[in-house]
């Protein structure tokens, strides 16, 4: 499937009609979207409530994975498979299934609320500096906090790991 486009309900309800496919997402979410096949396999074993969770448990829903789940969540792109070590990644393309969903997984801060309470701090501290109650040194300060800011936004918006918390309700009885 072409990354750029989006999944459709039809293929994330697809998707998730599996229980395997959807404790492999919550599994590869906890692991930090990243995880042996093997250890999903274990995972999913427990999720299961199989028990005792033996080798050969493992060894066959490790089969089910590999052969027909991971597969069919690589084919819409959710997750990658890297046949060489053996390990599945979680895939940006989740946020498609939040989308179908109608779920809500970027932060909720109003960032032009607090950009706009800014502008309106620096324009009473210009104006105070102007009319000479303020020292031209309560700049720094203001500088600091909007380069503090700035940051902060970049790392939410853009390095931070989207928290894909949806995942756990989606496999909940």
């Amino acid at each position: 499937m072409n990354e750029t486009e989006k999944l459709t309900k039809d293929e994330v309800f697809e998707v998730l009609s599996s229980s395997r496919r959807r404790q492999i997402l919550y599994h590869l979410h906890r692991r930090g979207g990243e995880a042996d096949l093997r250890d999903l396999a274990r995972d999913t074993a427990g999720a299961e409530k199989v028990d005792p969770i033996t080798d050969d448990v493992v060894k066959r829903l490790y089969i089910s994975l590999y052969q027909t789940h991971v597969p069919k969540l690589e084919k819409v792109g959710v997750v990658r498979y890297d046949s060489d070590d053996k390990s599945v990644v979680l895939t940006n393309r989740v946020t498609d299934i939040a989308r179908v969903l109608n779920v809500e997984i970027e932060p909720s801060r109003q960032w032009s609320l607090y950009y706009a309470l800014l502008a309106v701090t620096g324009l009473g501290l210009s104006l105070a500096q102007l009319s000479g109650f303020a020292p031209s040194v309560t700049t720094l300060p203001f500088v600091v906090v909007l380069l503090l800011l700035a940051m902060f936004q970049y790392y939410e918006t853009e390095i931070r790991e989207h928290e894909y918390d949806f995942l756990e309700r989606i496999v909940s009885d």
